[in-house]
């Protein structure tokens, strides 16, 4: 099994209730995270002339400033975690929900994982419908997770994800089953380990 992961969450200076409120619940949780701040973005005006038409061809359809905030989050702190000497690492977002018991879950999940994964998303959704494989106990793989509040991934799958993501025209989970997935062992944990905040407090 893997070394526990280094646990970063990307978090927004212009949204600090919402780091208070994370910081909060992964203390009462035992979640030692470490905040990364990220570009917000609405406050810096970023947004994409690509269109999205994945699903609509010919609508022209462009995602706008928050989606492309989140993108570039993730890429912001890939680029980070590069230059450190970790093997793993767990990325968070700021409404990711963690069970009580949720380390033992985690702890297994790693054990059943094959040791050479590249990514393990112990956080998704989507998965109804795709194919699925089991790996052992919750491990599966699944063509493909979406939603990234939670996945721990590997050093070494780090430059696919940095290469196959340069253009910003789709969400950043949608883009990473369409370009860096096919690339790199993925597994899902199922049913999911951590959710998200408005999935949890959703009726």
């Amino acid at each position: 099994m893997i070394a526990s992961p280094r646990i970063f969450c990307l978090t927004l200076p212009e949204k600090p209730e919402r780091t208070e409120r994370a910081r909060k619940h992964f203390q009462e949780r035992g979640v030692s995270a470490e905040f990364f701040k990220a570009i917000h973005g609405p406050t810096a005006g970023l947004s994409t002339i690509h269109p999205y038409e994945v699903d609509n061809p010919g609508s022209g359809f462009r995602m706008g400033f928050v989606p492309t905030g989140i993108f570039l989050a993730h890429y912001m702190l890939w680029s980070a975690i590069m230059l450190l000497d970790n093997e793993h690492f767990l990325i968070l977002e700021d409404d990711a929900q963690f069970p009580l018991g949720w380390g033992n879950r985690v702890g297994q999940a790693l054990s059943d994982a094959p040791l050479d994964f590249d990514m393990l998303y112990i956080g998704s959704c989507c998965c109804a419908g795709r194919p699925q494989t089991q790996i052992k106990g919750e491990v599966w793989e699944v063509k493909y997770p979406q939603c990234t509040h939670a996945y721990i991934v590997a050093k070494k799958a780090l430059p696919v994800l940095l290469s196959t993501n340069r253009k910003i025209y789709a969400p950043v989970d949608i883009a990473l089953n369409l370009h860096s997935h096919p690339l790199l062992k993925v597994y899902t944990v199922l049913p999911a380990i951590v959710m998200q905040e408005e999935t949890v407090l959703a009726p």
